[in-house]
């Protein structure tokens, strides 16, 4: 009789800590299924390919936000609006973090992340129009069609020179600045030569490249996220770094044509 009871009792004490470590697996597997679910709200300038392709949700810059939000454990919900507006909504908390920010847009640099992405501004006029341009101060002369905020993110000088121009406009849909160039309806456009290659390519069928001059005026800029949490920004700085460190990175890199 007491043997029995002293099985009932271990049966017992067994059966509690099978039921104990399946709650415990079932809390763990709950934690991780929610993190990896875990949907961030993110901020997007308007379609800028090969950076970002808004139809299709892709581009350089896209995929690489997505591949390290990925190994962060993170999904993504991206938002398109005009470059402008990203870091105003973010400034009203309705975004998580907005992508392609400069220093000089966001009021907080402390939201701000280590730079991800750097972009090659070039200013570009068709051959054959007899424009000689060798300084910032030379664009007073000729009709200009910038990317919006570029009279921000280029500078002082830029901006009191664009302002000497004859005509000077900014487009959030850098699609129609390419269209106004190849279409003389002004003097340069000022832009990222890898937009400038892939959308006269989609207009044209080809390259024409061949058919401008590219007067490198501006220094490189870099960009950086923008984010509401400063965790996540810390987080986001040390995946950065491993990312781009990884053979996955190298692989996009090589994926995309890019002019040095």
């Amino acid at each position: 009789c007491n043997f029995l009871i002293r099985e009932i009792i271990a049966m017992k004490i067994t059966n509690s800590l099978i039921c104990g470590l399946f709650l415990i697996l079932s809390i763990l597997s709950i934690q991780v299924n929610a993190k990896i679910s875990e949907l961030l709200t993110v901020g997007v300038g308007w379609t800028k390919p090969p950076y970002v392709i808004e139809s299709e949700n892709s581009g350089f810059e896209i995929e690489l936000i997505k591949a390290i939000f990925i190994r962060m454990g993170y999904q993504l919900s991206f938002v398109y609006v005009p470059f402008g507006r990203s870091h105003y909504l973010l400034d009203q908390n309705k975004l998580d973090f907005a992508m392609t920010l400069s220093p000089k847009l966001l009021k907080n640099k402390n939201q701000l992340s280590d730079p991800y992405i750097t972009y090659k501004n070039v200013a570009i006029s068709l051959k054959g129009r007899g424009i000689v341009v060798s300084s910032i101060s030379d664009l007073t002369r000729y009709s200009i069609v910038g990317f919006q905020n570029s009279n921000i993110i280029l500078g002082q000088e830029y901006n009191k020179a664009v302002n000497s121009s004859p005509f000077y406009l900014e487009l959030p849909d850098q699609k129609k600045q390419v269209e106004m160039l190849l279409k003389g309806r002004v003097d340069m456009v000022v832009m990222d030569i890898n937009i400038f290659n892939y959308l006269s390519k989609g207009l044209l069928g080809k390259n024409h490249l061949n058919n401008v001059d590219v007067h490198n005026l501006f220094p490189k800029n870099d960009y950086r996220l923008g984010f509401r949490n400063k965790i996540l920004k810390i987080k986001f700085n040390t995946a950065l770094k491993k990312f781009k460190q990884s053979e996955q990175y190298k692989i996009l890199v090589n994926s995309y044509e890019f002019i040095q």
